[in-house]
């Protein structure tokens, strides 16, 4: 019998993607005014002739970023898309997603937000400025430099690690620990799309992961039942994989099953906990996961929090373990160097059998990210600036 979840609270009226109900009409309207008034100021034609408009003032940008970034990120989208049918046009949303590595979904759904603000036309032949949107090709394009500098990153990324869809978020974690929440929510709002046709997510814990969780908006309930990928291994109970799962479970109004297991537990105690029956179905049920979320930390912070003896920590440093995820212990280069206790996973089964997800941040983890992708390929990865440039400076020669 599946447990009771409980629904959750509906979505603030203050969260959501902008331009879209439930937004306040008045917040809406003053974001748009600081916007287009900051536009007129610094794009009126003497500064343009003098060339002031490559020196945008950023503080508002900053502001705004600060105050709802995830505003701020729809306008950088919105203004990307908008340069760049400007060089590109006639040209249609598929074209223009492959083009920019993003998802048709999100091109076309920025794309129809410009057209219902009279910026842009759509017919077969592709999509075409209107002249309010040839007018606003400057501004837009100081606006998306960021963005689509991320993008670029994001693509070479994607390429290099062989990773189906890379998101960076602006930022480095290690210098603002804000950047984890943003991570967290560039995560979320991968995870409906990943979910679709799924039955079953398995979960680990972890402050990203569970960041993630909350993260998660409110919508539509889904058939899924989310299960954790691993037992527990002591700390806070909000991290743990089982609360993890829970909250997972609430707020994408599924289904979820604890598992009743000590993480790291290995040899005969394990494989007798296994035959118990509240143990060994919700085993089964992370073992044909359809998909697997899961955050990456660095070996040794790991080994120290999982209480692991000096003459163990040595053995993972000799070994040469940089990185840990799902229990097991990684070297630089993708190998399985320690751990492995896990009941529910082989390392080869990883990636292969399921839709793999992994979210980290900060520059720190760098070396362990791109450990823990040469182990197993991914479908989606989530991390910040600092992680994604520092992976670019130990990838290239």
């Amino acid at each position: 019998m599946r447990p009771k979840v409980s629904k959750g609270r509906p979505e603030s009226p203050l969260v959501g993607r902008w331009g879209k109900a439930p937004y306040p009409k008045m917040l809406r309207y003053l974001f748009l005014e600081m916007f287009g008034l900051s536009l007129t100021a610094l794009f009126s034609a003497a500064e343009q002739a003098t060339g002031l408009v490559k020196d945008m003032d950023t503080s508002i940008l900053n502001t705004l970023s600060l105050i709802a970034p995830d505003l701020m990120e729809e306008m950088e989208l919105r203004a990307l898309i908008l340069e760049r049918v400007a060089a590109l046009e006639p040209i249609g949303r598929r074209a223009l997603a492959a083009r920019l590595h993003l998802a048709e979904r999100e091109v076309r759904a920025a794309a129809e937000a410009l057209k219902k603000a009279g910026c842009l036309t759509q017919s077969a032949s592709g999509m075409e400025l209107t002249p309010q949107g040839q007018s606003l090709v400057e501004a837009a394009r100081a606006v998306s430099g960021g963005r689509r500098t991320l993008s670029g990153i994001e693509l070479t990324l994607s390429q290099m690690l062989g990773v189906e869809r890379v998101c960076v978020v602006r930022g480095d974690a290690d210098i603002d620990s804000g950047v984890m929440e943003e991570v967290a929510r560039a995560a979320a709002r991968q995870i409906r799309f990943l979910l679709q046709g799924a039955h079953v997510m398995a979960v680990t814990g972890g402050r990203t992961v569970a960041k993630t969780a909350e993260a998660i908006a409110v919508a539509a309930p889904m058939e899924i039942t989310v299960v954790p990928a691993q037992g527990g291994m002591g700390g806070g109970v909000s991290t743990q994989a089982n609360t993890v799962a829970e909250r997972f479970a609430q707020k994408l109004g599924g289904y979820y099953r604890f598992l009743h297991l000590p993480d790291g537990l290995s040899g005969a105690a394990a494989d007798e906990l296994a035959r118990l029956p509240q143990v060994r179905e919700p085993l089964e049920l992370v073992r044909h996961a359809d998909v697997l979320l899961y955050g990456i930390g660095r070996a040794m912070d790991l080994a120290q929090r999982r209480g692991l003896s000096r003459v163990e920590q040595e053995t993972l440093r000799e070994e040469g373990a940089v990185a840990e995820a799902l229990g097991f212990y990684l070297s630089a280069d993708g190998r399985v160097v320690g751990g492995g206790s896990s009941l529910a996973f082989k390392p080869e089964d990883i990636g292969r059998k399921n839709r793999a997800a992994a979210v980290a941040a900060g520059r720190a983890k760098a070396e362990a990210i791109l450990a823990v992708c040469a182990h197993h390929p991914h479908k989606l990865l989530v991390v910040d600036e600092g992680a994604a440039l520092r992976m670019l400076e130990l990838l290239r020669p």
